[in-house]
């Protein structure tokens, strides 16, 4: 996406709050082409995401590490009232990645809260997706073992504690569909494949057609994207975060990292 120098652009569309880790990082530019075909003006877009991204903590992956969302600076950077009086839209997905880390459902949920907290003081209407349950109660026990002691060796938790901790945290994410402005969106069985945790290809543009049809966003219905392989690559190439570790060397980059042609802004922390 060609980029350009002036930022002296109007954004009369509601501002977007994308937060998530590794299915939010990697169909993003997806997503991204999903919002331009129904808001069509310029985007201003603040996301908190990244593979293995935690709600709360530091986490790392390979030689790179990122803040906690509750604690990154998104918060800061993002206003607390808008030109035109327009609703802020936000997103918050990929939710189980603290449960392999080894944190409680009672944790997760507060950092949720934490999140919900803040976007409500902005007035935001709040989209949340739950934990892929379906998907996890065929998880067989060997490849679960496997996964665990490759990437989470530290995490002794059993399958079944996982699948115990999934329902009841889906279980409380789902009630706070009671609260004004929320809604909450089921992860069926079919939006994967082989990966228990990842979107299937196939579902990508269908999937996140539902997830954002609950903002009611016009046209939206009707639109058609088609998934590009190199998707993935864009948000580790494109899109450097606000604050991250390298190599444990503490880096800062300003924001919004990438303005495009038509005006969208995206700001990532």
């Amino acid at each position: 996406m060609p980029l350009s120098e002036s930022c002296e652009i109007s954004h009369p569309s509601p501002p977007i709050i994308l937060l998530g880790a590794s299915n939010l990082t990697r169909d993003f530019p997806l997503i991204l082409r999903l919002l331009h075909s129904s808001l069509k003006s310029p985007l201003d877009i603040y996301t908190a995401m990244g593979h293995g991204r935690s709600y709360g903590n530091w986490s790392r992956v390979l030689y790179r590490a990122l803040p906690g969302i509750t604690r990154c600076e998104l918060w800061d950077a993002f206003p607390a009232a808008h030109a035109g009086n327009t609703t802020p839209l936000a997103l918050l997905t990929d939710i189980g990645n603290d449960l392999i880390y080894g944190q409680s459902t009672e944790t997760i949920l507060s950092w949720v809260e934490h999140c919900i907290h803040q976007l409500s003081n902005r007035q935001a209407q709040i989209t949340i997706t739950l934990l892929p349950e379906a998907s996890l109660a065929r998880l067989s026990s060997w490849r679960f073992e496997l996964t665990r002691r490759m990437f989470f060796p530290k995490n002794s938790a059993s399958l079944a504690d996982l699948k115990g901790k999934v329902r009841d945290l889906n279980q409380s994410l789902t009630a706070l569909a009671d609260q004004s402005r929320i809604s909450v969106v089921p992860a069926p069985l079919d939006w994967y494949g082989f990966d228990p945790i990842h979107y299937r290809y196939s579902q990508r543009a269908r999937l996140w057609k539902t997830i954002l049809t609950q903002w009611n966003l016009p046209e939206l219905s009707g639109m058609t994207a088609r998934n590009h392989w190199l998707d993935s690559f864009y948000a580790v190439t494109q899109l450097t975060p606000s604050t991250r570790r390298k190599w444990g060397k503490l880096l800062q980059t300003p924001q919004p990292v990438r303005i495009l042609d038509e005006g969208t802004r995206i700001s990532v922390f």
